[in-house]
């Protein structure tokens, strides 16, 4: 019979809760990290975030369903898309346009639209300008001061464009439709920046005369919805979004 003494029970190791309030810790720093980041509402910036915490998560930049964030899908993470920050722009600018036209009686002179890469707010000629004049027509002022208020909380790029009809100008201002649809733009945009509080920095302008038509030249009603001015939001491409991610990239990583 053996007299050998069994070992002494080993002591219960008291310090194994460390390892589970460290992992809590260090989920709960990425969290207010996160939640940091993205209390930012800069487009670019939300962007980066997300494409960050992709890359960390190891799947990949946008490789989800329709070329959703796997981490942030169907805009139900906690940052939204460019494309759903732009349809939101959307909605908010056309309610106020439309419902400043209707106040004023000047339905359909005030259009709304959007296409892949921006949203353009359209006035009809008679709102701004005179016939053959880039000089701003008694009561276009509010029209624009309405605009500025919606464009003044968007921190895009901003291009006007001015346009005519086909009907040829000259005259001792204007040698030709395309001098008068330059002018009528920066008409507007001197407008929006010392009136309306734009920053110039993100402000540029563009004329295109008679070349971009939206109706019939042939027709009256046509060439007057052809001389307009269009204010255009501009979004970043993603090849444009990648370059600056790419810029914003540590080397290195």
């Amino acid at each position: 019979m053996s007299n050998k003494v069994p070992d002494p029970p080993k002591p219960e190791n008291h310090e194994r809760w460390i390892v589970s309030y460290a992992d809590m810790l260090t989920l709960l720093f990425a969290l207010f990290v996160v939640l940091y980041a993205t209390a930012d509402p800069n487009a670019r910036k939300l962007e980066s975030v997300r494409t960050s915490i992709d890359q960390a998560f190891n799947v990949g930049v946008k490789n989800g369903d329709k070329g959703a964030s796997p981490v942030f899908s169907n805009g139900g993470g906690i940052t939204p898309t460019i494309s759903e920050l732009k349809s939101r722009a959307m909605v908010d600018l056309s309610t106020k346009m439309n419902s400043f036209a209707a106040s004023k009686g000047i339905d359909g002179k005030v259009q709304v639209k959007s296409d892949a890469n921006s949203i353009t707010i359209t006035l009809a000629d008679n709102l701004l300008f005179g016939s053959g004049s880039a000089d701003l027509k008694p009561g276009s002022q509010e029209v624009l001061m309405q605009v500025a208020g919606a464009l003044n909380a968007l921190p895009n790029n901003i291009r006007i464009e001015g346009h005519t009809d086909n009907i040829p100008i000259s005259n001792s201002q204007y040698s030709s439709n395309w001098e008068l649809s330059a002018a009528r733009a920066a008409r507007v945009l001197r407008f929006l920046e010392e009136e309306g509080g734009l920053k110039p920095s993100k402000l540029s302008l563009a004329g295109y005369a008679d070349t971009r038509p939206i109706a019939d030249n042939a027709t009256a009603e046509g060439r007057a919805l052809n001389r307009r001015a269009d204010i255009v939001i501009m979004y970043p491409s993603q090849e444009e979004l990648q370059q600056i991610l790419g810029a914003a990239t540590p080397a290195g990583r």
